[in-house]
């Protein structure tokens, strides 16, 4: 029986026609290697999913494929090293991921191995994953090779936090900003697969993922690969509600209006589905609300929302960290419903809505924030 293949490495980016959504770094990449311009050392930022490894290894492919036509950036695909690098076996393509390899040793043993010649190609091509994840030492170690690097070398630094990269390291890359992939941009590229792959979904589902996914190519792959196995027959907006976990938007609305409305004993029955789509739709809905309360010249409405949003913003980033998550989500709604309550009852013209509430390290008992003197 074969060897059963995520979508997103089926369909990863092979060419620069591919690559969706990156037009401008695609042109860039593709100038520099027609014209023989190509730097010794890039930075590749932005949100995961967004294509920075799979543009990195194009450039790879495309700087040693041997039948590329010279004026074209495009990879043949059939050659030995674009084989090799395709199957992920290719000698002069190395990736490290910092994350699990961030330390000044790995630095200094990539450092001894980078004189070595290509095995194959012109050129060697080292991607480091998640750049951010390395030590101060091992940038340092890391930054005497990218100033005077051998000429058959290319570094790729790829990461989801340029502010965490050095800017002596930053100096000597040249940098590209990876954006959020649009929803119709995702949308298209789930249908391309989803018609590839024989798969029959709902325009409204594909709509959902593709605004799940939040700007993210591969999430978005990756959350139409969990539907097929589980889908028998066409996938509807349900069926795909159902199966990925995403609460009803009516039932995040009705659960909005329980906490604006100082209802805490509904918004503790109401919070229920995936605890991050809640708290993530919540903040949708919020959002949008706050657009409209300005746009109304609503101050006080804006100023309720605006701090109600703060609250959950808090909270997006505290549910993945905590011990008891549906405790603090359920706690952080109701105090947020009590609190507008009384706010509304007082005749204080601000109502005071608190951040969500903060939570120990070790993920222990959720105090309410000190409140400053009358």
């Amino acid at each position: 029986m074969p060897e059963y293949q995520s979508l997103y490495r089926k369909y990863r980016s092979q060419t620069f026609a591919d690559l969706v959504g990156q037009d401008a770094a695609s042109r860039a990449l593709q100038g520099a290697i027609i014209g023989g311009r190509v730097s010794h050392a890039y930075l590749f930022s932005g949100s995961r999913g967004t294509g920075k490894t799979s543009a990195a290894r194009l450039l790879a492919k495309a700087l040693n494929c041997s039948g590329r036509a010279r004026d074209s950036a495009e990879p043949c695909n059939k050659c030995q090293s674009c084989v090799e690098m395709t199957a992920g076996s290719a000698l002069d393509l190395i990736e490290i991921d910092a994350a699990s390899n961030r330390g000044i040793d790995e630095i200094r043993d990539l450092r001894e191995k980078v004189n070595l010649a290509p095995a194959v190609g012109p050129f060697k091509v080292y991607i480091i994953d998640e750049a951010h994840m390395l030590t101060e030492p091992a940038f340092n170690a890391l930054l005497k090779t990218l100033e005077e690097p051998p000429a058959h070398v290319v570094f790729v630094l790829c990461t989801t936090d340029a502010q965490k990269i050095p800017l002596t390291v930053i100096g000597r890359c040249q940098q590209f900003v990876f954006r959020r992939h649009s929803e119709d941009q995702i949308v298209a590229r789930l249908t391309h697969i989803a018609k590839t792959e024989d798969v029959s979904v709902d325009a409204e589902a594909m709509q959902l993922i593709a605004r799940t996914a939040q700007g993210s190519m591969r999430d978005a792959v990756g959350l139409l690969d969990q539907l097929v196995p589980l889908a028998s027959g066409p996938i509807s907006l349900e069926g795909a509600r159902s199966l990925l976990g995403i609460a009803d938007p009516r039932l995040l609305d009705e659960l909005l209006d329980h906490v604006l409305e100082g209802r805490a004993a509904e918004a503790l029955d109401a919070a229920g589905a995936e605890l991050r789509q809640v708290v993530r739709g919540l903040m949708e809905g919020c959002r949008d609300r706050l657009v409209a309360a300005l746009s109304r010249h609503d101050q006080a409405g804006a100023r309720r929302l605006s701090a109600v949003l703060d609250a959950l913003l808090h909270l997006d980033g505290e549910v993945r960290r905590h011990a008891e998550p549906r405790f603090l989500v359920e706690a952080t709604l109701a105090r947020l419903a009590v609190e507008v309550g009384l706010g509304e009852q007082s005749s204080a013209p601000h109502p005071a809505v608190p951040a969500a509430l903060p939570t120990s390290p070790q993920g222990g008992e959720v105090k309410a924030p000190h409140k400053a003197g009358r």
